[in-house]
């Protein structure tokens, strides 16, 4: 996977307070992670992701695609990723479009890629609007049209509900201000 925009990525998740996080287990798992301590994260982080909680997931794909605190495994790194992705999460959205666009985890697939570009555009994520112009230069027309098709379709049938990010509260310790 592209590295920089990953590490981008995850580090975007860390340094905020979801809403998921109850009675300390965000501070938890962010503490765990910058300790390197990846097995303590993958305790916290796995049971939410198992409960549907889409940052939970992302953040497991995460430790799969690094192989921190299980060995590397791109294909449930995807499957993570995926299952955040439908729910609506645009970083997870971006990391599966990574992992198709360079074939992670799977064969190259690059209507895949756009499609998941092409959502976490349409929910304003910076990174997407580039990364889906790139990706097109790759593709036919008629295979750019078929994924718009499919775009359309998933928007029409998966509204997604999920909060965006919390802003940093200056007022906490994740404020960015430490």
């Amino acid at each position: 996977m592209n590295k920089p925009l990953f590490l981008l990525l995850a580090g975007s998740l860390l340094m905020t307070a979801p809403t998921w996080a109850a009675d300390g287990d965000w501070d938890r798992a962010k503490t765990a992670h910058e300790r390197g301590d990846y097995a303590a994260e993958l305790a916290i982080v796995r049971p939410l992701a198992e409960q549907g909680v889409p940052f939970a997931q992302f953040n497991l794909g995460v430790l799969y695609d690094n192989g921190h605190g299980l060995p590397e495994d791109n294909a449930l790194a995807m499957q993570w990723y995926r299952k955040a992705a439908e729910q609506g999460l645009p970083q997870a959205q971006v990391n599966l479009a990574i992992m198709y666009e360079e074939g992670e985890g799977a064969p190259p697939d690059y209507a895949q890629a756009y499609f998941w570009y092409a959502l976490a555009d349409a929910q304003g994520d910076g990174q997407a609007p580039q990364a889906k112009q790139d990706v097109m230069k790759k593709m036919t027309p008629a295979q750019i049209g078929v994924a718009e098709q499919r775009v359309k379709e998933f928007k029409t049938k998966h509204p997604f509900r999920i909060p965006p990010l919390p802003a940093p509260d200056s007022g906490t310790p994740h404020g960015g201000n430490n």
